[in-house]
């Protein structure tokens, strides 16, 4: 049986495991401890479908840790990166928009191509639609080639639902 002063060092090491599962915290985790020991213990305790919860609802915070959360996901896990900044989309496009493509981002066509598991999404063509509404609404100039981009690969979805 572990001992109590084994669960306190953990904790000590991982303060957003501590208590209230914090962006900052999981942040500050992986700068000190690096991403794969993070996603593994994030894993292990449940808090990782957690955080992909947060992202997928759009929460900002949640949104720019995912390029720093990739290089500690296996196979299994790091599919589940660009769903869930593709159910994020129509909630908080420029957060999205901001984590794609550039030199730890996400290729536009990862996320942008309604890459959903069979099931997750009840209309595909409802989806497509929303989350083009949601570009529409970007109006950062820094982010017009990559919407632009995301816009493109949005309409190559829909064709085949047309």
């Amino acid at each position: 049986m572990k001992t109590p002063a084994f669960f306190l060092a953990v904790l000590a090491a991982f303060p957003a495991l501590a208590g209230a599962l914090i962006p900052d915290g999981v942040a500050r985790d992986i700068a000190a401890h690096g991403a794969r020991a993070v996603v593994a213990r994030l894993s292990a305790s449940g808090d990782y479908d957690r955080v992909m919860d947060r992202v997928d609802k759009g929460d900002a915070r949640w949104i720019a840790l995912v390029p720093k959360l990739a290089p500690g996901a296996d196979a299994g896990l790091a599919e589940e990166l660009p769903i869930a900044l593709a159910f994020a989309l129509p909630n908080n496009p420029g957060a999205v928009l901001s984590v794609l493509e550039g030199k730890d981002g996400f290729a536009v066509e990862d996320v942008c191509s309604a890459p959903f598991i069979e099931g997750t999404v009840k209309s595909i063509p409802a989806y497509v639609k929303r989350a083009k509404a949601a570009l529409a609404r970007v109006a950062d100039p820094n982010l017009a080639k990559v919407k632009a981009a995301c816009v493109a690969q949005l309409e190559k979805v829909i064709v085949p639902w047309r």
